[in-house]
């Protein structure tokens, strides 16, 4: 085995835990099956809910690409949660809570056979906003997973969980908002 994919198993190892712990730091028992088949946790939430999650470390954990996740083909499903750890400097530093809905559909669909990727820093635009921005509702978002039942309900309609997540994060922001006016009067 090369160095590189130690690295890579690695980071990828190192993402896993990160997400584990904190998870347990809001209540949730992660349980990791023996073998892994695309899924490498399962959550039951307080109601009882099973939760599939498959964590993906970014760009080899803290390379070049800090927030560039890849998956291979999936089935996406209103319980499977692709959590994209974003390392900075070797540690983790973030994680992405998509729901495999959300990731489905901003991951490109490369040639059959390769994997899926999502790159938040330089992939698809969508009104003329980066990834990472127009996603960032879901940055850190482990209600997703912990408190999924009160979210399950927008599972089946990715624009629908888009802005209330948005909303969400424009609410918890400490950014400052100017008013429409002071807008315009800058424009």
């Amino acid at each position: 085995m090369s160095s590189g994919t130690v690295d890579k198993q690695l980071a990828g190892e190192r993402g896993e835990l990160y997400v584990f712990g904190e998870l347990l730091k809001r209540g949730a028992v992660s349980y990791v099956p023996l073998v892994d088949e695309g899924v490498d946790a399962l959550v039951r939430t307080a109601e009882g809910s099973v939760i599939e999650i498959q964590v993906k470390a970014a760009g080899s954990a803290g390379g070049k690409y800090p927030r560039w996740f890849q998956m291979g083909h999936f089935e996406p499903r209103k319980n499977f949660m692709i959590v994209g750890v974003e390392f900075e400097k070797g540690d983790p530093k973030c994680a992405w809570v998509f729901p495999s809905i959300i990731f489905d559909k901003y991951a490109s669909t490369p040639p059959k056979g390769s994997p899926r990727d999502l790159d938040l820093d330089s992939g698809i635009r969508k009104y003329g906003i980066p990834l990472k921005d127009l996603l960032c509702g879901f940055r850190d978002r482990w209600e997703l997973i912990v408190d999924f039942p009160r979210f399950e309900g927008l599972m089946g309609s990715p624009e629908d969980l888009e802005d209330v997540l948005t909303v969400r994060e424009a609410v918890e922001s400490n950014d400052e908002a100017i008013s429409l006016k002071d807008y315009e009067r800058g424009k």
